[in-house]
This record gives structure tokens, sequence and C-alpha cells, in this order.
């Protein structure tokens, strides 16, 4: 742009068509300049457009929106083998891209904080489990913390109420009534104790409503009540009891936090609540009606386990003989932890495994059940017959192993993903099988304190603690995962004005510059490298300008640069590839002189003037040791002008480099407030330098960006709440008269 003044040097910085004008009109400004020496000439101002809008002080001309990410696998097992997680802009079934991607730490979890277009409402998110099973989830942005659970094995979890089922050791302090020695008969229609340390025997026990706690050692014959009024037997942390005949029929509760043998049979009625949470011992057999029989430790059962009612083992359980679960509609078995079956299991109502079940003879699933086998399930067994419904999962695996014959008639259907495996025997199948159901023995079981686990480990051949098929470099212990800005494929678009500290024509075109990053990671998500590539789109301008990035991370902590553009003399270099000179961050200069790197000027901004096809390089840096961050893409770009190293341009409150000169700062149209980490704005608020976080199409030479892009003032002046896509080719969006075709 070409301005006449006398008191300041004709200026001209790029190449413009001159309008011709008339003698008359330059008589009357050398005129007018001329009766005005008394004060200088306020410096020249653009037209209305870019520098007339009215911009709050607190935008920043931002088109990203950054996102704290927190994701976590829920898990039983102590022992579970890492997940990774993959973070996609879009659906990555259709057009979805991948933003970034980790490894899960120890806890189960990972972190990280990501960049994205404003207008995104939702991100995607998969988990790629050990078994090479991926569940993808999406989840709205609400705020600037995103953060979702996924669940590896369910939490060990009996109903989904609010209610507590499983109670605490209420020991003997709060006792009426303390015994010792021996009773013949004894009613307890109160709050009875046996007190630490003491020894009972009762010949006949008969509870009236009333509780009896044993803290101590206790030997009863025989229970009963009187008139159904029921009781509650609890069994404490230090408590034993021996029992030769019971009939849990008179009982209400029966709580076991300590030891209990039973040297016969035991039944359970419907309204009765029955918790182990010690050792509990029957010799005979078990008949459940119970809707809540709940054991958390160790139950072993001598003889048939018959279940009417409902089960839920969280802990360890053993049935001697066969366990019979019955074809009632309110029959369930839920199996959290270690189910061991000695005998057959016959199964006609609902069981759902999340755990392990290891039977030694037959399972027999039959016509009227129905089978659901959870994530990282297992089944142990010798034989099955399938007459009846399996549900396996919807992501990751489950697996039955079968030793000798596996039957799957016609009236077996099995889905999800169930891997059948047998390693000596055979499986006849002439039921109905999903697509997910494999025979191949691949599903991995990893091995946790309930589950003996089953298969081969994927393997972790580099030894970097991601596994092979999660690792994108498998045969590299330095290389795990890789993260992207803006995503795998795409460039975003830096675009600059360059006469500041004075206003510009803001076409936004003086500098373009198109890039996207890869940044490479470790098996515990820690930098060692990055790969820029950089591809300038346009040069509105003369001047000789230099681009370069600003990482947040010690000159001292790179090892190496290479790929980036040496043309002029401005810019002094470290062995390493960094800008030397008094610089506490390491800067990567990409090109320390533009035009001399084209060989040319004003390139790609004037219809049908000097077009060129410029170029992508790739810019390399390696650091010593890995980082924990290197700051958030997309860093801090920077051009400096003119090959004046001093005079660079950042973006809004994005701090100079210590080569900048601070003497230009709150000249003619900057208002940067160094003490406040106010930086190349105007007084108005306004911008020398914008990011955006897609391929650019930048306005033709001296066309402002408000008259290019309709909604830019509109996205400006609504602090981005509005049209935060401004940049997007959609109807209404733009004049394309005023853009240029880069075709």
């Amino acid at each position: 742009m070409l301005f006449l003044n006398l008191n300041y040097p004709i200026i001209m910085n790029r190449f413009h068509f001159i309008p011709s004008i008339t003698i008359l009109s330059i008589i009357i400004l050398f005129s007018f300049a001329c009766n005005n020496n008394s004060e200088p000439e306020p410096e020249p101002t653009p037209p209305p457009g870019f520098k007339d809008m009215q911009v709050s002080s607190s935008f920043t001309f931002e088109s990203t929106n950054t996102i704290n990410v927190q994701l976590e696998v829920v898990t039983n097992n102590p022992k579970e083998p890492p997940s990774k997680f993959y973070i996609y802009n879009g659906d990555p079934s259709t057009d979805g891209k991948l933003i970034n991607s980790g490894i899960t730490n120890f806890r189960q979890y990972y972190q990280t904080v990501i960049s994205i277009p404003s207008y995104l409402e939702k991100v995607y998110v998969t988990r790629q489990d050990i078994n090479n099973q991926y569940e993808t989830v999406n989840i709205s942005i609400t705020g600037n913390t995103i953060h979702h659970s996924f669940q590896a094995q369910q939490k060990a979890q009996y109903k989904s109420t609010d209610n507590d089922y499983i109670h605490d050791d209420p020991g003997c302090t709060s006792c009426d009534h303390s015994l010792s020695g021996n009773y013949q008969n004894l009613d307890i229609d109160g709050s009875f104790c046996v007190e630490q340390g003491s020894n009972v025997t009762i010949q006949n026990l008969k509870f009236r409503g009333g509780t009896l706690t044993i803290c101590g050692n206790a030997t009863i014959t025989n229970i009963t009540d009187q008139g159904n009024e029921g009781g509650n037997l609890i069994v404490s942390g230090n408590g034993t009891l021996t029992l030769t005949n019971l009939s849990a029929n008179h009982l209400t509760t029966f709580y076991n936090f300590g030891t209990v043998n039973i040297s016969n049979n035991l039944n359970f009625k419907s309204d009765m609540t029955f918790e182990n949470q010690g050792n509990f011992n029957v010799s005979g057999g078990v008949n459940n009606s119970s809707e809540q029989f709940i054991n958390t430790e160790n139950f072993n059962c001598g003889g048939n386990f018959t279940n009417d009612g409902v089960v839920a083992n969280l802990g360890r359980m053993e049935v001697a003989g066969n366990f019979n679960n019955n074809g009632n509609q309110n029959t369930f078995v839920y199996n959290y932890c270690h189910l061991k079956i000695n005998g057959n299991f016959n199964q006609n109502s609902k069981l759902t495994n999340y755990s392990y079940i290891l039977v030694t003879q037959d399972i027999n699933l039959n016509g009227s059940s129905e089978t659901n086998l959870e994530p990282g399930s297992l089944i142990t067994t010798d034989k099955i017959q399938v007459n009846s419904t399996i549900n396996g999962p919807d992501v990751s695996c489950t697996k039955i192993d079968i030793i000798t014959l596996g039957q799957i008639n016609g009236s077996g259907n099995i889905t999800g993903y169930v891997d059948l495996c047998t390693v000596d025997g055979q499986i006849n199948n002439n039921g109905t099988l999903g697509p997910d159901v494999t025979f191949d023995c691949a599903c991995y079981i990893p091995e946790s304190s309930c589950n003996p686990g089953s298969g081969t480990d994927p393997g972790d051949g580099d030894g970097d603690g991601c596994p092979d098929d999660q690792d994108d470099y498998p045969d590299d212990s330095t290389r795990c995962s890789n993260e992207y800005y803006p995503n795998e494929f795409d460039f975003a678009s830096f675009a600059y004005e360059d006469l500041w500290n004075s206003w510009g024509d803001y076409d936004f075109n003086d500098l373009v510059v198109e890039f996207n990053y890869k940044i490479v990671k470790n098996g515990k998500n820690r930098i060692v490298e990055i790969y820029g590539l950089y591809h300038i789109g346009a040069v509105g301008a003369n001047l000789n300008n230099g681009f370069g990035v600003e990482f947040d991370v010690p000159v001292s902590a790179v090892e190496s640069v290479t790929g980036y553009k040496t043309n002029g003399s401005a810019v002094s270099y470290n062995s390493n590839g960094t800008e030397a000179g008094p610089l506490d961050k390491s800067v990567v200069m990409v090109y320390d002189a533009i035009n001399d790197y084209l060989g040319t000027a004003m390139v790609n901004t004037i219809q049908g003037g000097n077009s060129m096809v410029i170029d992508t390089v790739e810019v390399y840096m390696k650091f010593v040791n890995p980082q924990n961050s290197i700051g958030l893409a997309p860093y801090n770009p920077f051009i400096f002008i003119g090959q004046d190293r001093g005079h660079e341009i950042h973006a809004i409150n994005k701090a100079p480099t210590p080569m900048a000169n601070s003497s230009f700062f709150g000249q003619n149209a900057d208002d940067s407030k160094p003490g406040e980490g106010r930086y190349y704005v105007s007084s108005t608020n306004l911008p020398w330098a914008i990011e955006i976080p897609e391929t650019f199409d930048w306005p033709i030479e001296t066309a402002d960006i408000t008259t290019a892009h309709l909604h830019f003032r509109t996205w400006a002046e609504s602090s981005g709440a509005q049209y935060p896509d401004w940049y997007k080719n959609k109807d209404g969006y733009r004049d394309v008269s005023k853009i240029y075709n880069k075709e």
C-alpha cells in the first residue's frame, strides 16, 4: 500500500496497481500538506472494514477451543492390560479424522489436552483393548473438559439400585445380653451377644424376632423360631459358628463376617437375606430361594446347589456337586469373581458371567435359559451343550474353553464376540452363530485375582509397555503413539499482516503458512519427536520476511532439528539446529528469508498475477530425553519483518521471543502492554496475525477480510459466539470475487 506523507518517507512494501490520479489531485494533496506544517500529519488509516470493528478486549481471535480430555478404563483387575485411546474430530466410520492417540497408564487412565475448531460440538473416542476389539463413543463438548469411563470389566454390583446391599460388621458393642457357658434352650427375643473370647454351646435356639451376634465361639445343635417371628443371626469377624442342623427358614437375615461350619444341608427361604463376607462351609447341599444370596469371600457347598432365587458371587464359590439354576422367571446367577462347579451346571434360567466359571463336567444350556457373557469373562468346561441363547459382548471378547466337546444344537444361538476354543476337542455346530463368533482361541483373557486367564498375551516385542497391536512403532522401544494437529491429514493455517506496528490493509495474505504437526510419544505418553509439515500458500508482500515457531522446551532439551530453510543472514543457529541467541525456549526458524527461498515476491495474491506451486517442507525435531510437554499446538508461531530479526509479529497475547525489539511495543497502532501480558493488539483489540484451524482461502490483494469472508465481522464482534466456522465455504459465507482462486 502506498502512503504519501511529507513527514514520513514513501513506503511501498508490495506491488500494487496504482490508479491514475489527476495533476489537480496531486496539487491539492501537496497544498494540504504544506498548509499544516504546525503539526505532524496523523498516520493514514485504512478505509472502513476490519479496523472499525467493535471487539471485546477479552477476545483473542482464536477459532479453536482447548479441551482437557480425561479417559479411563474401569476394571476390577489390578493386572488389566493397557488400552489405547483414539480421539477423532468426527465419526471414524465415516469422515472423522484422528486428532490424538495414547496408551493408558498403570491406573488405566489417559489424560491429554487437545485444541479443536470452536464449531465442533462433539468428539469421538475409540478404545482399543488387548484383543483388538474397538468401542467408540461420541462425547458432547460442554465447557473445556470431557471425561468418559469405559468398562473393561463390570464393577462388582449386585443390584442397580441405590440401596446398600453389603453390610458392615456390627461387632458386639451394643448388645443387651451377653452369653457364656451352656444352654439347653434359649429364646432370642432381644439383642444377644457371644463376646469375643467367650465359648457358648446351645442345644435348642429359638428366634423370636431378636438378634444374636457371635464375636466369640458358638456351637449350636438346632435352630427354630416361634410363630415365624424370624430373627437375625450375625457372625462377627472374630467369631466362629458350628451348626449341626439349620433351617434358615427361621431367619430373617444371616450375615457372616467370620467362620461358619454347617454339617448338614442348608435352606434359604425367599424373604430372607444372606451375606457371606467370611468363610462359610456347608457339608451338605444348599437350596436357595432367597432373592439376596451374596458371597463376597469364600463359600463352599459339599453337595448340590439348587437355585430358585438370586445368587451374586463376588468372591470364591465352590460347589462339590451339581449347580442347578432352575427355571423360575425370578431366578438369576451373577458371577463377578470365581465360581467352581465340580459336577454339572444345568442352566434353565438366567446367568451373567463377569469373570470366571469352571465346570469340571458338563454345561447344559437348556432351551428356556439365557446366558450373558461380559467382556473379559471366561468359562472352562469339559463339555457344553447349547440349546439356548448365549449373548456375548459388543466390544472386546469373552471365551469358552472346551476341553472335550462342544455341541451347538438347532435351537442354539450365539451372538457377540464369543471365542469358542477347543484345543484337543471338537465343536459340532447346528445352531445360529453371529458374525463375531470365532473358533480360533485368539481371545486373550488376562489373569486376575478372580480369573486365571486364558490364551497368549499378544506381547510387547520392543518392551515399551505398549502392546504390539496397539503400538504404532512395534519394533521401536522409544515410540508408541501419535497425536496430530489439526488432525492426521489436514492442514491448518497462519495468516499475517506484516506492517505491525502500523495498520495494514487487512487482507491477511502478506504471509499465509499452512501446517500440520505429528507428535510422536513413547509408551508413557511422553514426547520424543515432532514432525512439522509447512507449506507457503501466499506471500502478499515485498518484504523479505522470516517465519519461525517457538516451542515451550529448553534449547538444551533438543537433540537435533532438520529440514528448515536457511536463505538469509538475519538468523544464527546452534549446532542442534535451533536458533542461537539469548533464548530460554527453543525456536525453530522454518524459513529465515521467504522471498529468497521462493526467488520472488508477491506470490498467489493477485488473480492472474504471480502464481506458484510451492513445495511442502518437513521439519523434524528430536529431543534428548522424552518430554512431558512442549506446549500446546500450534505453539507460538511468528514472523519477523524484512530481515530485521527483532521485528517480530505474533498472534494476540502470544509473548515475543527474547530476540524481539521491545521498542516497537506501544508505538503507532500497537497497544501492547508487556507488564500485563498484552501483546500484538491494537487499542481497539485487533490483531496482526490469526490462525485458521483448516486450510485458509485468503482474500485477494487489498481485499479486506471482512468483505471477503462475510461472517468474519459478526464472529469477531460476538467474541466467537456466532459463526465460529466463518472461514467455511458455505452458502452466504463469502464473496468469491474477493478470494484468491488457487486453481
